[in-house]
């Protein structure tokens, strides 16, 4: 009854389902992965938030120079911004798209050390800010480098001390600072703060029960369509020839007389 499912475009089918319930399965543990690591990150963002606000220097001492050690801090820095400054790539923000605008503080005796002014709506045409005169005091949140930091003309990708570093060519300090306030107070038309991650778990745990889902409905689906396919008239006839059915061959008739 079931020898249809030998013919090779049912074998192709068998093969299907499994690749397909094997990649569900590894998405659906993979969400579940990256939402622990969000759990992780927003434990960790309380806890160092929570701490008191400390000189950078002292922050990155206390960290061994580590980044992600000293990352998400609170931390204090005085300086003076140089005049060259970037613009991150488009980025959204509250629902619209901008720049994040990237200073560097000068500082006597130490590096410099990249900072994220703030956000400012996206223009084709845009410039940063002029960046106030004199020395400044920023209070921020200590940010590790994101991953890539690839160039884009006048733009960059992604926020990267080190990669940032090369293209200035000058030393800056392995962090960067996202400035919280800043004192002088910035003046009119000057970035709007960044704000941080989102304490929120996101997606992660609806998008893996829908992974799993689709692994289930796969592996129950699949059987229902083999039993409804097993159902119809022409199933057998079409798993192909059968042997003729045997008959019983007795001797010579009866009644002969001869």
């Amino acid at each position: 009854m079931y020898r249809f499912l030998l013919r090779p475009r049912w074998i192709a089918g068998h093969l299907l389902l499994i690749v397909a319930v094997v990649a569900f399965v590894n998405l659906g543990f993979w969400q579940l992965g990256r939402l622990e690591e969000r759990r992780a990150r927003n434990a960790l963002m309380t806890t160092r938030l929570a701490m008191p606000t400390q000189p950078l220097d002292d922050v990155l001492a206390e960290a061994g120079g580590d980044a992600e050690s000293a990352r998400f801090r609170k931390v204090e820095l005085t300086g003076t911004f140089a005049q060259t400054q970037l613009l991150t790539a488009p980025r959204s923000f509250d629902g619209q798209p901008g720049h994040q605008v990237l200073g560097v503080l000068e500082r006597a005796g130490t590096p410099a050390v990249l900072v994220d002014r703030g956000w400012i709506p996206f223009d084709r045409a845009a410039r940063p800010p002029p960046v106030p005169p004199g020395p400044v005091q920023v209070t921020g949140i200590v940010r590790a480098a994101e991953p890539g930091a690839a160039r884009e003309a006048d733009q960059v990708t992604r926020i990267a001390p080190a990669s940032i570093a090369d293209r200035l060519d000058r030393t800056l300090a392995p962090v960067y600072v996202q400035a919280v306030e800043q004192q002088p107070s910035p003046v009119a038309g000057a970035p709007r703060p960044t704000p941080l991650p989102e304490l929120t778990e996101g997606s992660h745990q609806s998008y893996a029960v829908q992974w799993f889902s689709f692994a289930v409905v796969a592996l129950i689906g699949y059987p229902l369509l083999i039993r409804r396919t097993a159902r119809q008239p022409g199933a057998v006839a079409d798993a192909g020839p059968t042997a003729p059915p045997s008959r019983d061959v007795t001797g010579t008739s009866v009644g002969s007389g001869r």
